[in-house]
């Protein structure tokens, strides 16, 4: 390879190479391909759309003669947006959208051109944009409905299932895994409605703003926003240009939702260990070692723990991109669009896989039931059952647990060795007198049935706590399920609504 050894020769070699009219090579390569390939495959119902609903619009307004609003409107509905779709980028058009309106322009006789009147690539493309991150959101809230109903069914299952929860990685407190997974599901609304927020962020209007200071013409921003099913419309036409908050709200958004996930996964892949044997991944998603014949890998857990994590790392670029990005018209947006897409998609698939993992997961009951009544996890009540029985003050009571343990430990004893006897003799130590009081409340305190049970404050372990929060949990779907149909509905309407104006034009 022979490098230029002058500025002159390098300029007319990258010349030679690129060529001296637009689009150079390099340019269509990274950005135009890459973006003729984007519109033609996510844009392009969008820009259909936007057409339509501005043509109804400026036909309403008498902007463009009724005669006129025909003909451009029987282009549109003829055009073969199949063949946009298995075309390839040419380089005659700077991207489709040129190459389309000269399309209606041509079979116009020129009038077709009308259609641009009061607008710019600059609302459009921010439309269209809005209209794909919009049809996102729904299709990965959709996934978030179906997982949490999922976990919520799973922690039914496991309502009176025992385990010794870990805090610092230590034996802490006897739970239940039902009482676990209803945490989750919170996890997962506050999930859903952050992507909400981000929905409703996102399902606003830029069009009308033209270039960025609106249009001389008596147009009507908020019928082409209508017609489009955005459910408002940015007022300042500036801030219809300049705002990226549907870009930074929803990676926002996505970010935290795979930083949550990745959390449950991480305690899951722990429960999964020969060590722990808490649960067991079903066949279809482990996989067995080249050599080690017994091993059974939780593959799916390990690849969502990844996969999350690339996820998180897609959504914190899309962030990136509009750290100091001028607050403007800008092309920054175009550069992350597929980032984003891609973000939301890897993330549904995360979501579909935890979803099956959850509903074919075994859970050796019997197993942890065992290690919570041989573990030391429930003093805490012992604690609190010598303040409430013999009126011992707490910090006191926990300074004696301390020492219970510690020469149980000793001793190899657990929960169920520590006898009358045993009490007795190490309170005698601790306090310098003996045990006289009855020993019934610390037999039932050493309990761990006992110990979720008594825990019915609200959010807590016992029956009535429990209850509450299935019952919660439901409402919570059902809830979110009811957005998400609202919202479907609504965009199924305005679909039907545009296309009887498209009739009335048309005739």
């Amino acid at each position: 390879m022979r490098l230029p050894e002058t500025y002159h020769e390098l300029r007319n070699k990258v010349f030679a190479e690129e060529g001296v009219k637009y689009p150079g090579r390099a340019l269509v390569q990274m950005e135009l391909k890459p973006g003729y390939e984007r519109a033609k495959t996510r844009l392009l119902p969008h820009i259909c759309t936007i057409n339509e609903a501005h043509l109804i619009m400026l036909a309403e307004q008498g902007i463009i003669t009724p005669e006129d609003a025909k003909r451009i409107m029987d282009v549109l509905l003829q055009i073969d947006y199949d063949a946009y779709r298995n075309s390839s980028y040419s380089g005659q058009y700077e991207d489709l959208y040129f190459q389309l309106e000269d399309e209606i322009i041509n079979k116009t006789d020129g009038i077709g051109g009308n259609l641009h009147l009061a607008r710019s690539r600059n609302d459009m493309c921010l439309a269209w944009t809005r209209m794909v991150v919009r049809d996102d959101l729904l299709s990965h809230i959709n996934c978030l409905i179906k997982l949490q109903n999922t976990i919520t069914l799973f922690a039914e299952e496991h309502r009176e299932t025992l385990y010794v929860i870990h805090t610092h990685t230590q034996h802490a407190q006897p739970g239940l895994l039902g009482h676990y997974f209803l945490g989750v599901v919170d996890v997962l609304d506050r999930n859903i409605a952050r992507l909400q927020h981000a929905y409703q962020a996102t399902n606003r209007s830029p069009m009308g703003a033209a270039a960025i200071t609106t249009s001389g013409f008596p147009i009507s921003r908020q019928r082409v926003a209508e017609l489009a099913g955005f459910e408002s419309v940015i007022e300042n036409s500036y801030d219809a240009i300049g705002n990226c908050d549907y870009y930074t709200e929803t990676a926002s958004a996505i970010s935290l939702c795979s930083l949550d996930l990745g959390r449950v996964i991480t305690d899951m892949l722990l429960w999964a260990t020969e060590e722990l044997k808490m649960i067991r991944v079903a066949d279809g998603y482990i996989s067995t070692s080249s050599i080690m014949p017994q091993k059974r890998n939780p593959i799916a857990l390990e690849h969502l723990r990844a996969s999350l994590s690339v996820v998180k790392g897609l959504a914190d670029t899309v962030q990136a991109v509009f750290f100091k990005s001028p607050y403007g018209d800008i092309s920054d947006y175009e550069d992350i669009e597929d980032t984003m897409s891609s973000a939301i998609e890897l993330l549904n698939k995360n979501v579909d896989l935890f979803n099956a993992v959850i509903a074919t997961l075994d859970v050796d009951k019997e197993l942890l039931a065992e290690r919570a009544y041989e573990s030391f996890s429930v003093v805490t009540e012992i604690a609190d059952q010598i303040y409430r029985s013999y009126h011992i003050p707490f910090r006191k009571a926990h300074h004696f647990v301390v020492h219970l343990v510690k020469k149980a430990d000793q001793m190899n004893y657990n929960l169920k060795n520590i006898s009358h006897e045993f009490f007795a003799q190490v309170y005698s130590e601790v306090f310098g007198q003996p045990f006289t009081e009855d020993f019934t409340p610390i037999l039932k305190s050493i309990d761990p049935r006992n110990f979720v049970k008594e825990r019915n404050i609200y959010g807590g372990s016992g029956p009535k706590a429990m209850a509450d929060m299935f019952s919660t949990a439901n409402e919570k779907i059902s809830r979110n399920l009811k957005w998400y149909k609202s919202k479907v509905e609504m965009l199924e309407a305005v679909r039907d609504k545009r296309e009887q104006e498209i009739q009335k034009i048309v005739g």
